[in-house]
């Protein structure tokens, strides 16, 4: 019964503000004098009208999804990996490096190979953060933002020197072999099963999170890790595996993109999607389920974005002011029930 509540209450809060944000949305267009509903129209027709627009909503989604599930689980136990985006590009450079050199592998062996080699630069991408947290207590927030930069540099030297394309311009590699690509879920439409490797990776998690032993040392180490640490928890070594995690789920994320979408590492392919992980897991409340509906909507309003200004002449780039709308909608209602909930317990207490 309290689950139920709990998500209604959840589902609520997300419609809530979701609700919010449009109509906030609304009031910027009629003061820059453009049409709120043309505006809208014309972004869900651009983002929802035909299945080839569904296909681009889910092939930008399996991506934003693993980014998302790189944040929450750092979050939820109370470590911040901010070094998602440059994790992307590290698998996604080890997915295409292996997807086109090596050769003669069914598909079978290729794919895995391929996705594995992505997890591994991920998990890479985060121990290094993790270690000069533990070795030096090197705070990580600042460590990942600054790998970020390097690992994007790094990896645009290999696609322009190493590695890149003699076809085609500088940073960018060759394409991977037919046998590295993700299979069809439905071959008419062009839509590839990196989208349902995320939905599962996401259904794992939230299993993971809720009802094993990690997942429930984890939850108590991010709520109160001092309370943790003198319960018998050995909280670094816990927040270790989960930075390690994060770092997976980030080259995993690269890997996908590869293999079901973009086909080759090329230097835009991970711009902001880290980022969107970091708000997304925010608007979901660190809850993996909840990575999939964040995501779906950041898709919607992402590729929606073209359609509205082409019609409406509303600016694409008010499509970020929403998405920022949105998180700021959630976190101010998470700040208001907190200030009521204080009252209420002095009002409590003084009765006492």
């Amino acid at each position: 019964m309290k689950t139920t509540q709990k998500w209604v209450s959840y589902s609520a809060t997300i419609l809530g503000v979701f609700a919010a944000t449009l109509i906030f949305g609304a009031v910027i267009m009629l003061l820059i004098g453009a049409n709120p509903l043309q505006a809208y129209g014309a972004m869900f027709r651009y983002a929802l009208g035909d299945a080839n627009a569904i296909v681009n909503i889910l092939n930008r989604s399996m991506g934003l999804i693993l980014s998302g599930l790189c944040v929450a689980i750092a979050f939820n136990a109370g470590i911040f990996n901010l070094g998602g985006e440059g994790q992307i590009f590290l698998g996604a450079m080890a997915a295409a490096v292996v997807g086109y050199q090596v050769t003669g592998l069914p598909a079978m062996v290729h794919i895995p190979l391929c996705l594995l080699s992505g997890v591994a630069a991920g998990m890479l991408g985060a121990a290094i953060p993790g270690w000069l947290r533990v070795r030096w207590r090197v705070d990580e927030v600042i460590s990942t933002i600054m790998l970020n930069t390097i690992f994007f540099l790094f990896t645009s030297y290999l696609a322009t020197y190493p590695f890149r394309d003699p076809e085609r311009w500088s940073g960018t590699t060759p394409p991977i072999a037919e046998s590295a690509k993700l299979p069809y879920l439905v071959q008419s439409i062009d839509l590839r099963a990196g989208i349902l490797i995320s939905v599962v990776v996401a259904v794992v998690l939230y299993l993971v999170m809720h009802y094993t032993n990690i997942g429930y040392r984890w939850k108590m180490i991010g709520l109160n890790d001092r309370f943790a640490r003198y319960g018998g928890l050995k909280v670094q070594t816990d927040q270790i595996s989960a930075m390690l995690l994060s770092g997976a789920l980030s080259g995993l994320a690269g890997a996908v993109m590869v293999g079901g979408s973009n086909f080759r590492y090329w230097e835009s392919i991970a711009r902001f999607v880290g980022w969107d992980g970091v708000l997304i897991a925010l608007l979901a409340k660190n809850n993996p389920l909840g990575v999939i509906v964040s995501s779906l909507i950041f898709a919607i309003f992402k590729n929606g974005a073209l359609g509205m200004e082409t019609v409406s002449k509303v600016p694409s780039d008010l499509t970020a002011v929403l998405l920022a709308m949105l998180i700021l909608f959630v976190t101010g209602r998470e700040f208001i029930s907190l200030i009521f909930r204080k009252r209420k317990d002095m009002m409590h207490v003084g009765e006492e």
